[in-house]
């Protein structure tokens, strides 16, 4: 697993920055994509993981985006990381 921080976490609430860890530690702890998919499903189960960030696989990485605060339904302009397996 292959992961890149593209952009700063905006700690904006304690929640978000637990679940940033949280999130952080699952890819890591991944060794291959089905891993990390059943990590990321058995993360949104523990914490509201989808109030906070926007994410989604593609062919060969994880990306993840993190939500405003102002508005829940946009994005960061950057995404934060991308996991890459």
């Amino acid at each position: 697993m292959n992961v890149t921080i593209e952009s700063s976490f905006c700690p904006y609430c304690d929640e978000a920055t637990e679940i940033y860890f949280r999130l952080t530690n699952t890819i890591l702890f991944a060794s291959n994509e089905t891993e990390l998919r059943q990590g990321i499903e058995n993360l949104k189960t523990r914490v509201p993981l989808d109030d906070y960030f926007m994410y989604g696989f593609g062919s060969h990485h994880l990306w993840v985006h993190q939500r405003k605060v102002s508005d829940p339904t946009q994005q960061f302009k950057h995404r934060l990381l991308k996991a890459e397996f």
